[in-house]
């Protein structure tokens, strides 16, 4: 993918970048919950990449791979996750299209335990 390859046109898909954060539980305890990661886009370009089905344990697990675009922004990692319209995906790479500072390419695992 090319830079210029990129319309903001394109961003289509409601999205919400999400860290984990530790918040205290009242009783000198914490616990850890998914929090919005500020200044973040929310909207993004989302389309599908693969999937496949697969029987473990007794059971049907299905997984989709996708990839998403979305307008940059610093400090994003493999360990945070995405919604996209309300599912939550997580993020297996991270890159910076051409190192241009403009536009963030990812893959997204979905179908996963988060």
């Amino acid at each position: 993918m090319k830079c210029c390859d990129v319309t903001s046109g394109m961003l289509r898909t409601t999205v919400q970048f999400q860290r984990i954060t530790r918040t205290t539980d009242g009783a000198g305890g914490w616990t850890e919950t998914w929090a919005a990661i500020p200044d973040a886009p929310t909207r993004a370009w989302v389309r599908g990449a693969s999937g496949f089905e697969r029987l473990q344990a007794g059971r049907l697990d299905a997984q989709t791979t996708d990839r998403l675009t979305c307008r940059y922004f610093a400090g994003l990692t493999a360990a945070d996750r995405v919604l996209v319209d309300g599912a939550a995906h997580n993020i297996q790479w991270v890159d910076n299209v051409e190192r241009r500072n403009r536009w963030l390419d990812m893959r997204l695992a979905g179908g996963v335990a988060t």
